[in-house]
């Protein structure tokens, strides 16, 4: 019985997390709990943790942030918008390529976070309105 309770709450965290855009564990955490107020904090947060141990979310550190959860695999950089702050999936054209350019240069890559800083569509409209 334990099992099936594991597995309903994993799936409220990778429901509630894919529902957010980029959330922060306690983000996530406020999600699942006003949906299902019988899980813990420390639930969400060992779930969460567990997710990106074993590859099925990404951990993404951004600077002068907590730790932000993406469930987009492949490999791309981030967008964090300095008026609103919300942060969002940038598609390099060639993200393979960088890659290469490192490892050529005889560096193993264990991990990338690529940040680019601007404001976000939304915003730009509302100051050009």
């Amino acid at each position: 019985m334990g099992a099936v309770r594991n597995t309903r709450q994993k799936q409220m965290v990778y429901d509630a997390l894919t529902r957010l855009d980029h959330p922060t564990a306690t983000e996530v955490y406020e999600r699942v709990h006003s949906e299902h107020p019988t899980v813990s904090r420390g639930t969400v947060f060992r779930v969460l943790g567990g997710f990106a141990a074993g590859g099925q979310v990404r951990r993404v550190t951004l600077a002068d942030s907590d730790t932000r959860y993406d469930h987009t695999l492949e490999p791309h950089a981030h967008g964090r918008c300095r008026v609103c702050g919300r942060v969002c999936d940038v598609f390099l054209p060639d993200f393979s390529a960088i890659a290469q350019t490192a490892r050529s240069n005889g560096f193993r890559i264990d991990g990338c976070e690529v940040e680019f800083y601007g404001v976000c569509a939304d915003c730009s409209q509302k100051t050009n309105a």
